[in-house]
């Protein structure tokens, strides 16, 4: 709505600052009309709603014949969803102004607002008979297209406006977002590509091409827009962050925590960002700086769970399950419905010895993520670790067909097999398994690795590896 609005400049500013003075020393004000609309720009911008109507009516009573004050107080209506209102003052505006464009514009705007989108969108067409800057009348068009979800029309009217103006960034931008709406995104690549080639310079849309490759897990091709877009402008702190995550994609680490590093330092009052540097230094095994990290984000978000949860997981990384526990049940006590917190919680508490907490924590993982199988593995394991193998069977048993019969939870049932005593079953299963996937193996291992030494079992694995 707001985007109606012309922002203010400093003689905006100053003229707001004088009409407040007369108007506090009772003296006799008077302005010229396009005066005043800067002094309501002023106001609106400032979020003073109230005033900005108060002086929109009393530059009316001097100018009582002016269009464009009607159309300022029609829109701070629409503002205020005083929308019939609105109609009336911009009818009363075309009475002196019947080819002003920006009325008409207005009209569609409370149009929209009614979601009136036909009519809407009638104005805009009379707006195209008299405006000048055709390219934005398309654009404002186009927004009404989009909330009618006609994403295709709002498409022709962009692609229109880029054939006016093909410099128009915000109509490249939202034409792209159409193309991804209308899962086109190498229309939006190319859309990019052809803006770039007249405006090299543009970081904005270095970034968002950046964003597109990324979206489309052309990582390369991200990492590349990105680069362009910080040497364009280094103090962009947006591109640090995605460059981050794209590395963390990528499974480079080190660079990942260059970027968000830099991040920090240009805006570092985002604890989420911190819990991602933090992570990255975790799969680096750099505790000490994961912590900081951590720490970084927990002074930013006392209450950031992730920041709690991250901090516990590297003391469990360093074999201090008893303290990770501590900062995982803050964690939780902040955001109990986080299936990972509950999978940490539980690898603690199995590190600890706690194999009756470990199998509950583990049960909670799993009852927020059924279709996990990882989590599905450790509830198997936490109820044999406490000598409940029968149960553990019969639950792989009833997973299998929804996880269609899959290796891992064969290994899970050759393992438990293994375990009771019932060798010809546990090699039945390590056989289908193997036949499955070869790799599977290592499953097995994961959690029963007092099998790693049985010699027929490793007889068995051997005939299945690959050469």
């Amino acid at each position: 709505m707001e985007e109606f609005f012309n922002g203010y400049d400093e003689e905006g500013k100053d003229l707001a600052l004088l009409y407040e003075q007369l108007e506090k020393d009772k003296s006799h004000i008077f302005f010229e009309t396009d005066e005043y609309e800067n002094i309501v720009d002023y106001f609106i911008n400032t979020g003073l709603y109230k005033k900005a109507f108060h002086v929109t009516e009393y530059a009316m009573e001097q100018h009582p014949f002016s269009a464009s004050l009607r159309i300022k107080k029609a829109q701070l209506l629409c503002l205020d969803q005083k929308l019939d209102e609105s109609l009336e003052i911009l009818e009363e505006a075309l009475l002196y102004e019947p080819t002003n464009y920006e009325i008409f514009m207005q009209i569609a705007t409370v149009y929209d607002e009614m979601e009136r989108y036909p009519e809407a969108i009638e104005q805009f067409e009379k707006a195209l008979n008299y405006g000048v800057n055709e390219d934005e009348i398309l654009l404002s068009q186009a927004y009404v297209y989009e909330n009618w979800d006609k994403f295709e029309n709002a498409a022709q009217s962009l692609e229109q406006a880029l054939k006016i103006n093909p410099d128009n960034f915000q109509a490249v931008y939202e034409l792209a977002y159409c193309y991804d709406y209308l899962e086109q995104p190498d229309k939006s690549i190319s859309l990019y590509l052809d803006y770039l080639d007249n405006n090299p310079y543009s970081y904005n849309a270095w970034f968002n091409l950046g964003l597109l490759h990324a979206r489309m897990e052309d990582y390369e091709k991200a990492i590349e827009a990105y680069d362009f877009a910080k040497i364009i402008n280094e103090d962009f702190s947006p591109v640090y962050y995605n460059m981050g995550n794209v590395y963390v994609l990528m499974g480079d680490y080190e660079k990942a925590a260059e970027a968000f590093e830099k991040n920090v330092e240009l805006d570092g009052t985002n604890a989420a960002v911190f819990c991602q540097l933090g992570n990255c230094y975790k799969f680096l095994d750099k505790y000490d700086l994961a912590r900081k990290a951590f720490l970084k984000a927990l002074e930013q978000d006392k209450d950031s769970a992730d920041g709690w949860a991250g901090l516990g997981v590297t003391y469990y990384f360093e074999d201090q399950p008893q303290k990770a526990v501590n900062f995982l049940k803050k964690a939780i006590k902040i955001d109990p419905n986080q299936d990972m917190f509950w999978s940490d919680l539980g690898h603690c508490y199995l590190g600890m010895d706690d194999y009756i907490a470990a199998e509950e924590a583990y049960h909670h993982a799993l009852m927020m993520d059924g279709s996990n199988l990882e989590y599905l593995s450790d509830y198997i394991y936490g109820l044999y670790m406490n000598d409940k193998n029968e149960q553990a069977l019969n639950l792989c048993k009833e997973q299998l067909p929804n996880f269609d019969n899959s290796p891992e939870l064969m290994m899970m049932m050759a393992g438990l097999y293994y375990e009771s005593g019932q060798v010809g079953l546990a090699e039945d299963y390590l056989i289908a398994a193997l036949s499955a996937d070869p790799e599977s193996y290592k499953v097995l291992f994961t959690y029963f690795w007092e099998l790693e030494n049985n010699t027929h079992v490793g007889q068995i694995i051997q005939l299945y590896k690959h050469e």
